[in-house]
């Protein structure tokens, strides 16, 4: 069977009103190895600061990186990409990531909206991204912002369809969803 392609969501507008207290700060080149901990644990597959580097950087397109840091540690980051060829409108919300064992408590949240502030100072309007299905915590947290999803494949809809009640109705115990 073949892979899915990831799934497509939009923030059609950045007219948004944003915390003023915020936590998230601009990364440095000197935090890729700990960026590079954070979306190995996020993604669940090997980043180091050679690959942080590399597709965090400007040569993909990444202008800024937002991290969130605890007792002097990363344990969140997010991406401002710039695809203009594909979306000269939007920018590209670009690998979100937090610590697992910090999960859950809105960091996601909290770098997401460093950077739909960063793009919104850059003037553009819109904001796009592409995630996973199993990345429920994330997709629910993006609808939360007012990303709506954009199908562009034949089998979005069905796949969307599995998403919404598991991402917009009540919240179960982890362990119990397992038990299931």
């Amino acid at each position: 069977m073949a892979e899915l392609p990831q799934l497509f969501m939009r923030l059609p507008s950045l007219a948004l009103s944003f915390p003023a207290d915020d936590p998230s700060e601009l990364a440095s080149p000197a935090d890729a190895p700990e960026i590079a901990t954070v979306l190995t644990e996020a993604f669940q597959e090997l980043w180091d600061a050679d690959r942080v580097r590399r597709e965090l950087g400007p040569e993909d397109g990444v202008d800024a990186s937002y991290v969130v840091r605890e007792d002097n540690n990363v344990v969140a980051v997010a991406s401002a990409r710039h695809l203009p060829e594909l979306y000269p409108d939007a920018g590209y919300l670009h690998y979100v990531g937090a610590y697992g064992a910090k999960a859950g408590r809105g960091l996601g949240r909290i770098v997401t909206l460093a950077v739909l502030r960063h793009f919104r100072e850059e003037g553009l309007e819109a904001v796009v991204l592409e995630t996973d299905d199993f990345r429920l915590p994330a997709i629910r947290t993006y609808l939360k912002l007012g990303f709506v999803p954009v199908y562009r494949h034949e089998e979005d809809q069905p796949r969307w369809s599995k998403i919404f009640p598991l991402v917009l109705g009540p919240r179960q115990d982890p362990a119990r969803r397992a038990s299931d």
